[in-house]
């Protein structure tokens, strides 16, 4: 039994080993990515995200719709290769918002959990909304950006890790 387990391990750290890794952070006035030693800034961030996609500072239906096409702009624009899984890390609190929000007690996330919970926001948004009311809405707007760099970048996991990421 000790050498089936010895070789899932390894198993689990190959698949780790195949995934690329992807540094970044999701600001308000930019949002910063590093993957094989190359570094993208980009000179929006969450406020632009937020401001061309919501009509009076409403989070409906529409302005998630609007929102996600918005962001789907800002991350084609990098030329990012999809076909290699990508394991992403990242240190912004805010990370840790979300976590605390949608996946409490968790340090990651992987794209099945991402999007159970995105579901549940969709279907649940009012209940969201004032759960960051104090806060305003970037953690909302961050939690949907990871949504999407999972759907267009093939981002597998997201981990929180205190990083040397400039």
């Amino acid at each position: 039994a000790l050498n089936v387990y010895m070789l899932w391990l390894w198993s689990i750290e190959a698949m780790i080993d195949l995934n690329g890794v992807l540094k970044f952070s999701l600001g308000v006035d930019q949002l910063s990515f590093e993957m094989d030693g190359q570094h993208i800034q980009l000179d929006q961030g969450l406020s632009f995200i937020q401001s061309n996609s919501m009509r009076h500072g409403l989070l409906d239906e529409l302005a998630i719709e609007s929102m996600i096409y918005v962001i789907e702009e800002l991350l084609e624009s990098v030329q990012m290769k999809y076909a290699q899984p990508k394991t992403a890390m990242t240190s912004d609190v805010i990370f840790q918002k979300v976590l605390a929000l949608f996946f409490p007690d968790q340090q990651q996330l992987d794209r099945v959990q991402l999007e159970s919970a995105f579901n549940t926001f969709v279907e649940r948004r009012e209940y969201y909304v004032s759960k960051v009311a104090d806060d305003g809405l970037s953690s909302l707007i961050y939690f949907i950006v990871l949504r999407e760099m999972m759907h267009h970048w093939n981002v597998v996991e997201i981990q929180f890790e205190q990083l040397d990421f400039e």
